[in-house]
């Protein structure tokens, strides 16, 4: 474990839980944060985690670039834990450059297709997607506030061509504290399918109506809003191959029961006037649904549309950037 150089890009809630977790078992933890307050932050002061767990680790560098990071020649893996927005801009630069060999990156982020848009700059059997099963939030001061984990986190390849180095990554997390699965690429596809619906159901539900996920599960008219945005997601699920029993929708609405009075990170992006992730959220529901005739996802095209109308007042999208999918006619 002490010979396991990782990188992490990105030191937002995901990331700086994943590196607390990983420093704290003994691995060599090095970073690239774009923010300079933050990085600040991290390189005097290390990783901070309260809530469900406390953990506070030093890092061995934190970098500004991942030029920077690209010079450790002998990273076993970089996990990718940035916004799904910011995927083109980083991936360009990260092909860019010239990484160990059999260095593999990880896409440690939600959202359905992450590990796809990362296949399109660099060789997909050096990619892999982690579904992760825990959850946080910032503190103004730079901890990470870790509301729940509900192990297993998983792993799985981008390709079902080349998996056998994902099971030492999925034991190194496990090793750390963060218990992870590996799992085939199919199942890893389906688990993240499985993950966005419950995500689509309150995230952009929340940031458009200011309520925290136990407020909108009390109210029975957003409780309802919630029921039909899951029954869509199903829906589509269904129609490209992924089934998850006759029991899918309540077992949803159950897991959604125990949100707790917590805002969910889109409604912080809106509030601090940050990019959203709906694009590979809801708005990724409502792209592959409208693939199919007579396919129902009118509720997601709504909040979706609620969303990508508040980034443009917010001024973190243009006028012009507005998908095609949420256009009629």
């Amino acid at each position: 474990m002490k010979e396991q150089a990782i990188g992490i890009v990105g030191f937002g809630p995901v990331g700086t839980i994943l590196g607390a977790y990983l420093a704290r078992s003994g691995a060599r933890v090095y970073g690239v944060e774009e923010l300079p307050s933050r990085r600040e932050q991290v390189s005097n002061d290390g990783l901070r985690v309260q809530g469900f767990v406390g953990i506070h680790e030093k890092v061995e560098q934190c970098f500004a670039t991942l030029a920077e990071l690209s010079r450790v020649r002998d990273l076993a893996a970089t996990f990718v834990c940035t916004k799904t927005w910011a995927i083109g801009t980083v991936m360009k630069t990260f092909a860019s450059l010239e990484w160990p060999a059999d260095m593999r990156i990880i896409a440690f982020m939600n959202g359905i297709g992450p590990e796809d848009t990362f296949g399109e700059f660099v060789t997909k059997e050096r990619v892999c997607r982690g579904v992760v099963n825990y959850a946080g939030n910032m503190t103004p001061e730079g901890a990470a506030n870790m509301n729940w984990f509900h192990p297993p986190n998983l792993l799985g390849p981008a390709t079902d061509r080349k998996t056998t180095w994902a099971p030492s990554m999925g034991a190194l997390l496990t090793a750390a504290g963060l218990v992870t699965e590996h799992v085939s690429h199919f199942e890893m596809k389906k688990a993240a399918f499985y993950k966005t619906i419950l995500n689509s159901a309150l995230n952009a539900l929340c940031a458009a109506h200011g309520l925290t996920m136990g407020q909108a599960m009390r109210l029975r008219h957003t409780r309802g809003k919630a029921r039909v945005l899951l029954q869509e997601g199903l829906t589509v699920a269904a129609v490209v191959g992924y089934n998850y029993g006759e029991d899918a929708l309540e077992s949803c609405m159950r897991y959604l029961d125990g949100g707790g009075d917590h805002y969910p990170s889109m409604w912080f992006d809106l509030k601090n006037k940050r990019p959203t992730e709906i694009d590979y959220i809801n708005g990724k529901i409502v792209k592959i649904g409208r693939m199919f005739r007579n396919l129902d996802v009118d509720l997601n095209m709504f909040f979706t549309g609620a969303i990508v109308t508040q980034e443009i007042k917010n001024g973190t999208r243009s006028e012009d950037d507005i998908p095609d999918y949420l256009v009629y006619g």
